[in-house]
């Protein structure tokens, strides 16, 4: 659930952009919850624990901007964790404990960020993720639009 203060704002794309923009070239920085979130995973393949829904896709775009590296939620029942890819992947089999987890499903991709497209758009390796733990959607951001996209596993 958002913060109640957070309930009755009115935003256009437009301003997503230009805030994702400035924090892209150095011009502004991450709000306190971004900011703590990316100090507990601030180096390439680490990842964290997380309350359940706590985190957003849209931290994923604030998160993206900031480093150019992709970041996934992994959705679990109690939990969420944030794992902190590099310029090009989230690569799961270099993390053998969140890849076995993965694969005996106790959690799954929820959603993973890209850095350079505005338009997000699934990649193969994406979708042969998903087939390959059998999972029917995920979510993919843009780090420069703050746009979103369900995807399945379909080629």
């Amino acid at each position: 659930m958002e913060n109640d203060e957070n309930l009755l704002i009115l935003a256009s794309t437009r301003s997503t952009i230009v805030s994702l923009d400035m924090v892209r070239l150095g011009k502004a920085g991450l709000d306190e919850h971004r900011q703590s979130v990316l100090n507990r995973v601030s180096k390439q393949y680490s990842w964290a624990i997380f309350g359940k829904e706590t985190l957003k896709m849209i931290d994923l775009a604030y998160l993206t901007a900031k480093t150019g590296d992709e970041f996934a939620i992994l959705s679990g029942k109690r939990d969420d964790i944030l794992f902190h890819g590099d310029k090009l992947n989230c690569d799961f089999e270099k993390v053998t404990e969140l890849k076995e987890m993965l694969i005996m499903h106790k959690y799954e991709i929820f959603g993973h960020s890209h850095p350079g497209e505005p338009i997000p758009v699934a990649s193969l390796d994406d979708k042969r993720v998903l087939r390959t733990l059998n999972q029917k959607t995920s979510r993919l951001i843009s780090g420069m639009t703050g746009m979103c996209v369900v995807f399945d596993a379909s080629f």
